[in-house]
């Protein structure tokens, strides 16, 4: 149904109750307008309702417990910590935390051992001198007390940078520095990493603490033994409020290295309670995340129902889909999380008797694709699926809290004012969003792709945009006079489609961005690495498609007409440079790339054509990890990559 055409026949049936109201009288300009509205245009707003009414109804009241929740917090001032102390004393004894171990069994921490870890971190960094504002970076893999080092430095004000584990030195450096870093808190594990990305800077180190006591060069403090030594009592007073920042979480964005976006406490907070009262987590609920604490998903969205709602939460150091299930069963697990990785792993793994034998009734998270939607939930039997789009630091959220197969959430097509999202078209090359005569983004139509974007509303705890610590990379991702003059929008970066009932389905990434083993990869930050090792004036990183997986792999166009590129030492800088989901999977090595008009590098045409054989006549190559190798892609390992036979 076309809004022009819907707004016509509207028009015409008010003007037909205005003129049999003065002509006659009110009861029969009623008389007349009601079956004139129904016969010209209120027969489809009818039958939308009748199909879209209980799911918008139902959304609207559990929204206003969101509301209220995060209202409450907001006219008292209340912080991330301050609503996690009083949740540790109501429920000291209760497991706040089980982590999952291979080699040790399972870790329990309780509330009050959570809590008493928060506040010695507290107190360690305030006799330090750290104060409100100060930034801290936090390199550390999954481990139980996670949560415990950035909690106990909210409580001072100081902002974490929760920094991915996975980066190496020049990605791995700018994270540090971008918000000004004054100390580091890394692990054992982590060490060398940190070390020599630091050891490629002219500038002094930040202060290095250690939380392992085992280190390889000692150059960090102990910080283990240290905050043994320190009270567990909270402090005497609360540093930080509603809207302070509480952290910074990383993001790849659509261009360059990755941006540290800020999370203040009540987008915390709104997110957190989002999810908890959307979906009807109780209180009584065990959620499971095997993702990385580092990320929004389990960092904010889990661990935040842990902190301010006393939920339980499992976790692990790293995702394993042989052990999923009887992670569950033991830990009794109630509800999941999920990225589309986790389901297709899941999928794919033999079946086993603990899989049906689990307590879980939902399972929430992004990227399940409607393919395996229903396949997953009936081998798995899981009552419900809770499937939510958004990103760290935008305002364009959704959620399909009805088991819609395949939807990622909804723009309700009554009640349209409630959400200020939408859909514009763009340029497929450029990406720039298409104008009309008024210089206003074009809208899409009903089932016609767009990129979506939210309306900015500043001092609101979803709506508005907090921007990242480097504000340059803040007004890239503003866009104005969208639906009228003067009006601000967050641009989202991503392709979304909607059918006639409003729901949306997720389709591409509009930006220099793909998704690859649950990151994000900016492509600009892989072919700035490409291309300084191999001293490249240009070359073309994209995403491509492989049949039966989630997300794009990372693929090089390399222009080597002389055929003189060594890819040995490619991949070697690569490996050095770049973590393992972020190395492209593939290469085509061309004569040339092609430029538009505007002197940009052409990638669709490249990103059409993929690593297929039948399209391709120039030289491709694939990734093989057992030789640490590329190798020619010829016609049988295409056929096995296109067969599903070969594993990524």
């Amino acid at each position: 149904m076309e809004k022009v055409r819907y707004k016509e026949l509207t028009l015409v049936t008010l003007v037909l109750g205005i003129m049999f109201t003065v002509i006659h009288s009110p009861w029969i300009g009623i008389a007349v307008s009601i079956p004139a509205w129904l016969l010209a245009s209120g027969h489809e707003y009818l039958y939308l309702a009748y199909h879209t009414l209980g799911r918008d109804l139902l959304t609207i009241r559990r929204f206003i417990k969101v509301l209220y929740k995060t209202l409450t917090a907001k006219y008292t001032n209340t912080s991330v910590p301050d609503k996690f102390i009083k949740i540790a004393n109501t429920y000291p004894n209760k497991k706040m935390i089980t982590f999952c171990s291979d080699a040790e069994g399972d870790i329990v921490l309780t509330f009050r051992e959570a809590l008493n870890k928060s506040c010695q971190v507290a107190r360690y960094f305030q006799g330090k001198g750290y104060k409100k504002g100060d930034a801290v970076a936090l390199v550390l893999e999954n481990r139980v007390e996670y949560c415990c080092y950035w909690l106990g430095l909210s409580m001072l004000g100081v902002v974490p940078a929760l920094i991915n584990s996975n980066l190496k030195k020049t990605g791995l450096l700018h994270t540090i520095r971008i918000v000004n870093s004054k100390a580091i808190i890394y692990s054992a594990e982590t060490e060398a990493d940190v070390l020599e990305a630091l050891s490629e800077s002219d500038e002094d180190y930040p202060q290095l603490f250690c939380v392992d006591q085992v280190q390889k060069e000692n150059k960090g403090i102990d910080l283990s033994s240290n905050l043994a030594k320190e009270s567990t009592q909270t402090l005497d007073k609360s540093y930080t409020g509603y809207n302070d920042e509480l952290f910074y979480i990383y993001t790849s964005g659509t261009t360059g290295l990755p941006k540290a976006a800020v999370i203040k406490n009540s987008r915390f907070m709104f997110a957190v309670y989002a999810l908890y009262c959307m979906t009807k987590i109780l209180k009584t609920d065990v959620l499971y995340s095997p993702l990385p604490m580092y990320h929004t998903a389990a960092g904010a969205m889990v661990t935040g129902n842990a902190v301010m709602e006393g939920v339980s939460m499992v976790s692990r150091k790293k995702f394993s889909a042989s052990k999923y299930w009887s992670d569950c069963c033991r830990t009794n697990v109630t509800c999941g999380q999920y990225i589309g990785e986790i389901a297709r792993y899941l999928i794919s793994t033999p079946i086993s008797p603990l899989e049906t034998q689990h307590k879980i009734r939902m399972m929430f998270g992004n990227g399940l694709r409607r393919e395996i939607w229903e396949k997953f939930t009936s081998r798995f039997q899981i009552p419900l699926i809770c499937e939510f789009y958004g990103s760290t630091e935008g305002n364009c959220s959704v959620g399909n809290i009805s088991g819609r197969v395949g939807a990622v959430g909804f723009i309700s097509v009554i009640f349209p004012f409630l959400l200020p999202l939408g859909l514009i078209q763009v340029d497929e090359e450029t990406r720039e969003p298409l104008r009309d005569e008024n210089g206003l983004c074009i809208p899409c139509k009903i089932g016609t792709p767009g990129e979506i974007v939210g309306r900015i509303d500043k001092g609101h705890p979803v709506r508005d945009f907090h921007g990242y610590a480097d504000k340059s990379a803040t007004k890239k991702k503003i866009l104005t006079d969208v639906w009228k003059k003067g009006d601000m929008c967050f641009r989202s970066g991503d392709i979304l489609e909607m059918d006639e009932f409003g729901w949306l389905y997720f389709k591409d990434r509009a930006g220099d961005t793909f998704r690859w083993k649950g990151e994000n990869v900016s492509t600009a930050e892989v072919e700035a690495v490409c291309s300084s090792i191999l001293a490249l004036k240009d070359c073309v990183v994209y995403g491509v498609e492989i049949p039966g997986c989630e997300g794009r792999a990372g693929m090089l166009a390399l222009p080597d007409p002389s055929r003189e590129v060594d890819l040995s030492k490619l991949l070697d800088g690569l490996e050095a440079r770049l973590p393992a989901y972020a190395r492209p999977l593939f290469i085509r090595v061309v004569n040339e790339i092609e430029l538009t008009a505007t002197f940009k590098l052409k990638k669709k045409d490249l990103q059409r054509d993929g690593f297929d054989k039948n399209l391709v006549s120039d030289p491709l190559y694939i990734m093989d990890k057992k030789s640490r190798s590329y190798k020619e892609l010829d016609n049988e390992l295409f056929s096995e990559i296109m067969d599903g036979k070969m594993k990524f």
